[in-house]
């Protein structure tokens, strides 16, 4: 009596490899790539494509804090405020050190008026990262709702914590006070922090034209030293 398996058997057996392999072929796209083309088509205001492309990403890895940043974006830019604010609230939770991450949440809370929590948000940012650029950020909300004291206490953290690394941005808390200054009409500590500024970065054109317009001589003796 023959022990051969009958062919049909045999050939079920070869295909499920097969099989298997094509069905991983066909399933999601990587993660990292459709994130990255999903954040491309945010960027240039394809909102719905990249929504219906990420969608699937997040259910299949909602623990995926670039896959949820990108949905939330995608949301935030479509109106959906609420579900925006919940795809970037988890991918701010899983990654709490990405000031872009951090960002596109403030963006999302700004749209909603939630003021208390983008200043909870960005000051904790700012704290827990050393980072002038979240205390900037929470100054400008802060101006925007004409808050100006918490707007010039976020600026001081900012210059508290300036390192002065990049040149562009170390300017930044320094000329953002002394136009903060100007409207709390103190042009004598606006020149100062005009004069920081200036020390910095001598090249930044915003600093050099305040100054200009203040009656001051641009040169190496003009600049003060960093700092509160």
């Amino acid at each position: 009596m023959s022990r051969l398996a009958p062919l049909g058997i045999v050939l079920r057996c070869i295909a499920a490899p097969a099989a298997l392999f094509l069905a991983a072929c066909q399933g999601p796209p990587p993660t990292e790539s459709t994130v990255d083309r999903a954040s491309y088509l945010v960027e240039h205001n394809q909102c719905q494509e990249a929504a219906d492309m990420i969608k699937p990403v997040v259910e299949a890895n909602p623990g995926s804090w670039g896959a949820q940043y990108a949905y939330g974006r995608a949301m935030v830019c479509l109106g959906d405020l609420k579900e925006g604010r919940h795809a970037l609230e988890i991918a701010v939770a899983r990654n709490p050190n990405d000031l872009d991450v951090v960002f596109a949440l403030a963006n999302c809370m700004e749209k909603q008026g939630d003021t208390a929590k983008i200043y909870m948000l960005l000051r904790n940012a700012g704290a827990e990262l050393r980072s002038p650029e979240a205390y900037v950020r929470l100054a400008e909300i802060a101006e925007k709702v004409n808050d100006l004291d918490s707007a010039k206490q976020a600026l001081e953290s900012a210059i508290e914590f300036d390192q002065g690394y990049d040149l562009q941005k170390s300017t930044e808390p320094y000329y953002r006070m002394a136009m903060l200054q100007v409207r709390l009409g103190n042009q004598q500590e606006a020149l100062r922090r005009l004069r920081q500024a200036y020390g910095i970065n001598p090249q930044d054109p915003r600093v050099r034209a305040e100054l200009e317009q203040r009656g001051q001589v641009l040169g190496p003796t003009l600049g003060l030293p960093r700092g509160n």
